[in-house]
């Protein structure tokens, strides 16, 4: 594999992991205030809620991810604040760190990691029910996707995503690594 293909999965799997562990504090440590001001939608707000010693574990564990756990603990949670979350931390913590500067636009836009973002949201809604009944550490997600990546399922996924990506207009999956 050609080194400038090798450093875009690499960038796009950096990134990845950003959305991946973003997800899984939400799914581990979402929590509803009760005091909160009701939204909109007639509900209470929604809180990221990591413990001290949970925080404490990840910068242990996960040191590099550390700033956007900080970042996000004890804020209310919704779509957008997800979204701008991972961006923001990408763009502080990862662009020009862990990938070239300015990779991170490039890799936001690809069809590749387009699939791959696809792939783990599907792996999340598929497995939702063995993730709650337990508390799965981050670095056991990031594993049991990466096993799931290698099924004939998500091959097939993959591929069927690509194609349809592709038919939308977006430009070379090929080129970036999908085959």
């Amino acid at each position: 594999m050609p080194k400038a293909q090798e450093d875009f999965q690499h960038a796009v799997f950096t990134v990845l992991e950003a959305v991946m562990f973003e997800n899984w504090l939400r799914f581990y440590f979402i929590s509803e205030k009760y005091d909160a001001p009701i939204g909109e939608d007639g509900q209470s707000s929604l809180y990221i809620a990591v413990p001290i010693k949970g925080m404490e574990r990840i910068g242990d564990l996960y040191p590099h991810l550390l700033p956007m756990a900080e970042a996000i603990n004890g804020k209310a949670i919704d779509f957008e604040t997800s979204r701008r979350t991972v961006c923001n931390f990408v763009l502080m913590h990862v662009d020009g760190k862990s990938i070239p500067r300015n990779m991170a636009a490039i890799v936001f836009e690809s069809i590749f990691f387009q699939i791959q973002l696809q792939l783990f949201n599907t792996w999340v809604q598929v497995h939702e029910t063995q993730l709650d009944q337990n508390f799965l550490e981050f670095g056991a997600w990031q594993e049991l996707f990466s096993k799931w990546r290698k099924t004939p399922a998500a091959h097939e996924l993959a591929e069927k995503l690509s194609i349809s990506l592709q038919g939308e207009g977006a430009a070379g999956a090929s080129e970036n690594g999908v085959h």
